[in-house]
């Protein structure tokens, strides 16, 4: 009976350790094994992932290999694995429970995906739009679920850097300023000119009519836009955009010559007999521009792009502001035989966070069937916008 039952006794012993060794060669390979710890812990500083330990320090540091098993500095960033003393003193309170395999790390309903079943390749997981990435060398090849489960990043060197942000098809921009300079060019025909004096000699006395009394001060002629909506929309890979918007451009033109607009005279501009020392006209339209836009790199935030396109303007009002010591302070409002519609070509140039634009225009800045004066107004300067 004991000669019967010795091999028998080690028949089963034999048949329950190779059991228990494919049931832990299994535990590896297994979807469903548990390869990440049941909770994290997250703090402002800190993610848990199983007994992997990710931990953002101050300060600059340069990777190297620490000779603590487990542990590897990368930047501002520490990749390691906790302790067991560390593994006691923690406590539940902030931890949350996740899936071994797909899990979200939520930071003040900011959620983060960590997909260690889905890795970008052998070498490489991604923690949201972070990849991190090891570094092997090929007598110490290890997966990652072995080097997360063990803590073991020996041999490895790790790298972070983060992927593009996804672009979208449409980004809509609110309220962008633009500051310039404004200027015009006078087209006004000689013969018109001499049509506007009809009745004065050029030696006769008192003031004409003339290309000098429109003269600008330049440095006090501005152009201020406010772009109330703008957006952009994809149509080739993101490097060719449609840009359309809608928002009001404030021409400011001051005169160094006392010509004044008004309703009431012929033709609604006059040289006036006082000197001022301060009259502009301020002229205002409703304006939707269309663009093209070229970015050739558009990840990049720093990178180079253009845009170039046309505008729409409808004249909203002007204002003829005048100070002289005579009269005072005075405002006209009105017309003044403006145009009533306004249309620009226009463009911009961007290099990063510098963005320039310029307008010129197409048409007469005033009513050409009814006035002898042809201005073609124009503007360069600085937009303050994110695209």
């Amino acid at each position: 009976m004991k000669k019967t039952f010795l091999p028998l006794s080690v028949c089963f012993l034999m048949c329950f350790s190779i059991q228990v060794l494919a049931q832990n060669d299994s535990s590896r390979t297994s979807p469903t094994a548990k390869l990440l710890s049941d909770s994290i812990q997250i703090k402002s500083d800190t993610i848990t992932i199983g007994n992997m330990l990710i931990v953002k320090k101050k300060g600059e540091q340069n990777y190297n290999d620490n000779k603590s098993r487990g542990t590897i500095a990368i930047g501002n960033v520490v990749i390691g694995k906790w302790s067991n003393d560390e593994n006691k003193n923690n406590t539940n309170r902030n931890r949350k429970k996740i899936s071994p395999y797909n899990t979200t790390i939520d930071f003040d309903d900011k959620k983060v995906s960590f997909d260690i079943s889905q890795s970008v390749n052998e070498d490489t997981v991604r923690l949201g739009r972070l990849q991190i990435i090891k570094s092997q060398d090929s007598n110490y090849k290890k997966d990652w679920v072995s080097m997360i489960e063990e803590g073991d990043f020996d041999n490895t060197k790790i790298t972070i850097k983060r992927t593009p942000k996804k672009l979208k098809n449409t980004e809509t921009n609110w309220w962008i300023l633009d500051i310039g300079f404004a200027n015009f060019v006078d087209k006004s025909p000689n013969l018109m000119w001499l049509a506007a004096n009809p009745n004065v000699l050029p030696y006769g006395p008192g003031p004409i009519m003339s290309p000098e009394n429109f003269t600008l001060n330049n440095k006090k002629s501005t152009n201020v836009n406010i772009w109330v909506v703008t957006q952009k929309l994809n149509l080739y890979q993101h490097k060719i955009n449609l840009k359309y918007g809608l928002g009001v451009e404030m021409f400011n033109f001051r005169f160094d010559k006392s010509i004044s607009f008004r309703e009431d005279i012929e033709k609604n501009v006059k040289f006036d007999v006082i000197p001022f020392t301060k009259n502009k006209l301020l002229v205002k339209y409703l304006t939707v521009p269309v663009q093209f836009n070229f970015s050739p790199n558009p990840y990049n935030k720093k990178a180079f792009y253009a845009s170039i396109g046309m505008s729409a303007g409808y004249l909203w009002n002007a204002i003829n502001k005048q100070i002289s010591g005579e009269r005072g302070k005075e405002k006209f409002r009105g017309n003044f035989n403006l145009n009533d519609w306004r249309f620009a070509t226009i463009g911009e140039l961007g290099l990063g966070s510098v963005r320039l634009y310029g307008s010129f225009a197409n048409s007469n800045l005033f009513n050409k069937n009814q006035s002898y004066i042809d201005m073609q107004p124009f503007a360069v300067g600085l937009r303050f916008s994110k695209f």
